[in-house]
This record gives structure tokens, C-alpha cells and sequence, in this order.
């Protein structure tokens, strides 16, 4: 239920309860139910409330209404997995397991199971409300939603932005020469596959597959990367560890004195280059600190 009193699941609950004579039964009140979706649940039992909306409208309501329906499913499984009763005053007389919410939430908005549009309609919304959506893409988005608008025709347009999106995000790892090389060759290899592909569906799909794809070898190449530096830091820090305290056991004096030319200049390098290394360490010490810190 609603705060104002509508319901938002369990009707066949309710009509059970009803004909048991039930005159009191526990309900789950749901706290945060915008001012749209309480017009929406009021008018819901009228008919009316698929004749009002356009596209982008139901899918707003159906994306906060199938949280609701989510959250209540998992409610009811947590009473059923701990032991509550299943009927008596807690009201659980319907043991028909509940439907996908998503499926819930689009029958309940639009009278009809259109839960793949309206999803879609929320990934394109999505996609403007995200401050790291690129420009470009941000306004082929806008002006797909304002089509959606005026002929609600939605699959169309979420094949062809789904498509542009993957085929730029390929063309940025091709390009991008701070990717590793097995990264690049495999994103040019999915951009000759996604040529030649004609047919929307069949497009995006690829598209979709093909970025995961090469995020993946980027991933393993990384990860080949970082194991490979983990092994070259502990070879340095054994090394560090077995001749630490050198110092301590030489007479500075000593080798002053009975040092030759050349051992003089390995040592003096050898400190000159310490001293680059420690001095760039750490500064990169010191950013990742920062970096960490926000």
C-alpha cells in the first residue's frame, strides 16, 4: 500500500482476504511513492491511465513502481525463508509465487506486458542524466526521446543509439595508444566485424558483445601487467631486505681511503642514481596518496 491508501500489489491477496471475511489483515505501507505514481495507482483501476501516457512517462512510473514490486517480493521470500506463518493475520493466503517485478510494474502501468520497451526507454534516459555520457551521444539520445515522444516508436531507436555508442567506444580503444596492443588489434578486428552487419537488431547485439569483449583482453592484459610487476617488486624488495644495514658494517673512512678510480665512480653512480630514484618514488608515492584522498 501506498501511504494515501492505493495499492500497489496484492490484489489477489486482498480478494482472498475479502472472501474469508477477513475485517483486518497487516499490510507493507511503502514509504517513498512519488506524487505521479499516487495519480497513477488512483486512476489505475479506472482504465484510464495507459490512454495518458506517452512513452517516456509510463516508463518513469514503471521504473519506480517496479522497485516497489521488487522490494515486496524480496519481503515476502525473507518471511517465508524465517519461518512467518503463510496465513492468519499476516495476510500471505496467496501462495502463487509473484511475477518478475518488471513484468508486474509494465502490466500494472500499461495494461500489457512491455517491460524490454519500457527498460529501454530508462537505459536511454539513462544515458542523458549521466554527467559522463559524451556529448554527441547525449544529443542523439535527447532527440530519440523527443521522437519517442511524438510516435512512440522505441526499439528502433534504442537499436541505433545502442549500435553508435558501442561502435564509438571501439573507436576509442582502436586509437587510444595508453591501451595495451592485444586491447587496440581487437577492437579494430570488432569494428571490421560490426561493418558488416546490416540489420539493427543483429547490429547492437555485436556491438554490445564486441566493447565487453575488448574490455576483457584490456582486463587480462592488465592483470598480465600488474602480476608481472608484483613479481619485480618482490625481487627489489628481497634485495633491498638482504643487503639492508650495509652501511652499518663499513667504515666510511675505510673505504675512502683504500677505495680504486673506478670503485669510487661505481659507488658515487650508484648513489647519484639512488638518489633520482628515491626522488621520483617518492613523488609518485605522494600522488597516489592524493589520487587515494580524494
Amino acid at each position: 500500500m501506498s501511504k494515501a491508501g492505493w495499492l500497489i500489489s496484492g490484489l489477489r491477496r486482498l480478494e482472498a482476504v475479502r472472501r474469508l471475511g477477513w475485517r483486518e489483515v497487516d499490510v507493507w505501507v511503502a514509504a517513498k511513492v512519488s506524487d505521479d505514481l499516487q495519480r497513477a495507482l488512483a486512476v489505475r483501476d479506472e482504465n484510464s491511465l495507459r490512454k495518458g501516457l506517452n512513452p517516456i512517462e509510463a516508463a518513469t512510473l514503471y521504473g519506480e513502481l517496479k522497485v516497489l514490486y521488487a522490494e515486496e517480493a524480496g519481503r515476502r521470500q525473507a518471511s517465508t525463508r524465517f519461518g512467518a506463518p503463510k496465513s492468519g493475520s499476516t495476510g500471505s493466503v496467496d501462495s502463487t509465487e509473484p511475477l518478475d517485478a518488471r513484468v508486474q510494474a509494465a502490466r500494472a502501468i500499461t495494461g500489457r506486458d512491455s517491460h524490454g520497451m519500457l527498460d529501454q526507454v530508462l537505459e536511454l534516459q539513462r544515458l542523458v542524466d549521466d554527467d559522463t555520457t559524451p556529448a554527441w551521444l547525449r544529443a542523439q539520445v535527447e532527440d530519440g526521446l523527443a521522437g519517442i515522444n511524438v510516435d512512440g516508436k522505441v526499439n528502433g531507436r534504442y537499436l541505433a543509439i545502442t549500435t553508435a555508442q558501442g561502435r564509438h567506444e571501439l573507436e576509442q580503444a582502436a586509437n587510444d595508444d595508453t591501451q595495451p596492443a592485444a586491447a587496440r588489434d581487437a577492437a579494430r578486428d570488432e569494428l571490421d566485424r560490426l561493418a558488416g552487419l546490416r540489420h539493427p537488431q543483429a547490429a547492437a547485439q555485436a556491438a554490445k558483445r564486441a566493447t565487453e569483449r575488448v574490455r576483457k583482453a584490456a582486463g587480462q592484459v592488465s592483470s598480465r601487467a600488474t602480476a608481472e610487476a608484483a613479481a619485480l617488486v618482490k625481487r627489489f624488495t628481497a634485495g633491498v631486505r638482504k643487503h639492508y644495514g650495509w652501511w652499518d658494517l663499513v667504515d666510511p673512512r675505510t673505504v675512502a681511503e683504500h677505495l680504486s678510480d673506478e670503485q669510487w665512480e661505481l659507488l658515487t653512480s650508484s648513489w647519484v642514481a639512488t638518489q633520482q630514484f628515491m626522488g621520483e618514488a617518492i613523488t609518485a608515492r605522494e600522488q597516489r596518496d592524493s589520487e587515494a584522498g580524494g
